[in-house]
């Protein structure tokens, strides 16, 4: 950590103590863990670079098994995607380091793909291959030492569940996907330190890897609805997710002013007021209240990669948004007024209310 980061922590931590009779803590500890967190950070290209690196190995390890024609045995192709995901581990386990963790991420996504295979080969059924996927990335998550790795198996187990409700036509369980979604990012966010604490070694390799895969997931998924004329899907009652997301959103913004000690009446009113005026015109487009719920459970616990994945989301579902409001240019342009306006009048209620508090 720079000793700029340390100066600044000490002073904090030197105001609560003086502040807090009782406040005792560890500052050895502290530093170690938040120099393990600027470590995170400054590997996150590498981790980026290795799961691009692991997909293109299996595009090619792939290309390889199509122009030999080793494609045909269901049993053969289940069995080496399996040998596949438990080498995989094993070789991480083995040997920590970046190059095995590169052909580690290989192998895996080569293992649930040739499992896939193999799988639909002997059962001839989608939704069996979707089970089976589910089934195998959620014991690779709790058995696996690589962060990568359980970031991917989160992925494969969220778009199992997609599989299922697309194959089947149960479009409006999506919904239910979106509020499981919704519900563990906002609890991992409003848990954290208990999370952490419970077990610190395995808390430290699970709930980063976790978290990203829930977040990558629910911007997945709400991706889908906006794009769901290319699928050929139907979901409908849009309203549904929004108000869960809403909901959870309200709850992390609930916690913020807990956590703020704001206990005025007329300043609570203000922040409920401003949020609700803010989410209502979103009502029928979930995917903007689920970006803002990322973003600001990514910012409540200091997480920037997640801010910044939540706020590129945001961008996105926005533009989406008014491309897609049936209006004519004149209307569209109000609503963007008057959006700019309500965002505007918001932030300076909200800062007048918050410094008079603080004053």
């Amino acid at each position: 950590m720079a000793n700029t980061d340390m100066q600044q922590l000490d002073t904090l931590l030197q105001k609560i103590e003086q502040e807090q009779e009782g406040f005792t803590y560890d500052r050895t500890a502290i530093e170690e863990e938040a120099a393990q967190g600027g470590s995170v950070l400054k590997k996150l290209p590498i981790k980026i670079l290795t799961i691009l690196g692991g997909f293109l190995a299996t595009g090619t390890f792939m290309g390889f098994f199509l122009a030999a024609g080793i494609y045909e045995s269901g049993v053969g192709l289940l069995f080496l995607g399996l040998c596949l995901l438990v080498g995989a581990e094993l070789l991480i386990r083995a040997k920590m380091d970046s190059t095995s963790d590169s052909i580690g991420v290989s192998l895996n996504i080569t293992g649930y793909v040739l499992f896939a295979m193999g799988t639909g080969l002997l059962t001839e059924s989608t939704s069996a291959v979707a089970g089976a996927l589910a089934l195998a990335s959620v014991l690779v998550a709790i058995i696996s030492r690589s962060s990568i790795c359980v970031f991917i198996s989160i992925l494969v187990l969220n778009g199992s569940f997609l599989a299922l409700i697309f194959t089947n036509k149960l479009y409006d369980l999506s919904h239910a996907l979106i509020a499981v979604l919704g519900v563990v990012l906002t609890y991992m966010s409003l848990s954290e330190p208990k999370l952490l604490a419970a077990s610190p070694e395995k808390a430290s390799l699970k709930y980063g890897p976790v978290r990203m895969g829930v977040i990558f997931s629910l911007v997945i998924t709400l991706a889908l609805f906006v794009h769901q004329k290319f699928l050929s899907t139907t979901i409908e009652h849009f309203w549904v997710s929004s108000l869960l997301l809403m909901g959870c959103l309200l709850l992390q913004v609930h916690h913020v002013v807990k956590d703020a000690a704001i206990t005025a009446g007329k300043t609570k009113a203000v922040v409920y007021s401003c949020c609700i005026l803010v989410l209502i015109p979103t009502v029928l487009t979930p995917s903007i209240p689920g970006a803002l719920l990322i973003l600001l459970t990514s910012f409540y616990i200091g997480h920037r990669p997640g801010f910044w994945v939540g706020l590129l989301a945001l961008a996105y579902f926005v533009i989406l948004y008014y491309y897609d409001l049936n209006m004519t240019l004149l209307a569209k342009s109000g609503v963007l007024v008057a959006s700019g306006l309500l965002f505007l009048g918001s932030f300076v209620l909200l800062n007048k209310q918050l410094r008079s508090y603080a004053d």
